[in-house]
């Protein structure tokens, strides 16, 4: 297995990282652990996963809402593994109801940091990511809200997803303002049919020092 550093941290993970969206929906929670412990075997220490993986995705239905989180939470309590794995999730996604159970508020990263948190059943997140971006939450907000996790120990890097080139641009100014690292990843989707971000998404990794993660690389 190769491994790089993501980004311009000194961080080390796996070229290959582990996707986990199917876990407790496609994928079951025993076929979930077999192919954690194949991955570590092979060499793969860098995990994926996000607060709505696992189930349909939507707060109107309550089976599955979470699961992939748990399962692997249940799978790292099992194997006491942890500290073997960079362990990436992400936040935004609606996980209620209610108007501040989704998006990127101070309030809404908070409570979904802590949930997530408790699923995994771990003290840190290694790469928290942002799901999507938030025109509505102003980015003094979000990275203030960032900076406590980072400061409690809570989360190690910050990371986005489904970013703009022109978004990746926008947070890492604020952040460079507060003397604050910044994003450190960009997932989005790239694969030989799906191209759109070499115009200005990787452009702005490049420059800003970012790594990238592409999501469904064989489409």
């Amino acid at each position: 297995m190769q491994y790089v550093n993501l980004g311009r941290t000194g961080l080390k993970v796996s070229r290959l990282c582990l996707g986990t969206m199917n876990f407790g929906d496609a994928t079951d929670e025993q076929t979930a652990y077999q192919i954690m412990d194949k991955a570590i075997e092979t060499g793969v220490n860098f995990f994926d996963s996000a607060d709505v993986y696992g189930g349909p995705q939507t707060p109107d239905m309550e089976k599955g809402f979470g699961t992939s989180e748990e399962i692997i939470g249940r799978w790292l309590e099992k194997s006491g593994k942890r500290n073997d794995i960079v362990l990436a999730t992400k936040c935004y996604q609606p996980m209620g109801l209610g108007p501040n159970d989704r998006r990127l508020s101070a309030y809404h990263i908070r409570q979904a940091c802590e949930d997530s948190l408790r699923r995994l059943k771990t003290d840190r997140i290694d790469l928290y990511q942002m799901h999507h971006i938030d025109r509505t939450t102003p980015w003094e907000e979000i990275w203030q809200a960032m900076e406590l996790l980072v400061q409690q120990g809570k989360v190690l890097y910050i990371g986005s997803s489904n970013f703009a080139g022109w978004d990746i641009a926008t947070a890492q100014g604020m952040a460079r303002q507060r003397n604050f690292m910044g994003l450190v990843s960009e997932q989005s989707l790239y694969n030989l049919t799906v191209r759109a971000l070499e115009l200005e998404v990787i452009p702005a990794c490049r420059h800003y020092g970012l790594g990238l993660i592409p999501w469904s690389p064989i489409g």
